[in-house]
């Protein structure tokens, strides 16, 4: 008869653990709220198409070292409205014990006619070779730019003039853009 208050208490803690290992009900959720609303996505426009238009670009390089006189340079090209032109000019220069390498004058650029005024991305690489003050020695400068600017049609603007770190030699360089219709 003990076998009975044995059955019962075994029985008792099985329902109790079955009890346990069951999940509770999931309880009621509130209302679902509706996904925000994103904006339509935009496409972005496409690139304006540049006016049937060209633009004459003259660089002007202007190296003035002191005792001697200034020596310039003056690049010209035309590039289309929001086109990109470029010119590459690289000559070997050798001298008396000294290879000098290409010498680049380079200009890279990319005008934009909005009204009366021009966008211009420009760039410039000028290198050049100076006897140095010892016999038989020279020194080779090297000038890089880029630069992002607004100019007035057919006004030339100075847009950078830099010197040397070594000596009193200063070079500017001078922008005219002009519209061509």
């Amino acid at each position: 008869m003990k076998t009975k208050p044995i059955a019962a208490l075994l029985a008792a803690a099985l329902a109790a653990t079955m009890l346990m290992a069951q999940e509770p009900a999931p309880k009621a959720s509130p209302k679902p709220r509706p996904a925000p609303e994103k904006p339509e996505a935009r496409p972005e426009p496409p690139p304006r198409p540049g006016q049937l238009a060209n633009v004459r670009i003259d660089v002007k390089v202007t190296d003035e070292r002191p005792g001697q006189p200034p020596v310039t340079k003056l690049v010209s090209l035309t590039v289309a409205d929001r086109r990109d032109g470029f010119i590459r000019s690289a000559p070997q220069i050798q001298l008396p014990g000294f290879n000098a390498g290409p010498l680049p004058l380079n200009v890279d650029a990319s005008p934009a006619i909005e009204g009366a005024r021009i966008r211009l991305g420009l760039g410039l690489e000028y290198f050049s070779v100076e006897p140095a003050s010892e016999a038989k020695q020279y020194n080779r400068a090297e000038i890089r730019e880029r630069l992002q600017l607004v100019l007035e049609d057919a006004k030339p603007m100075r847009v950078a003039q830099s010197a040397d770190a070594m000596s009193e030699r200063r070079v500017s360089v001078e922008v005219t853009a002009t519209i061509l219709r």
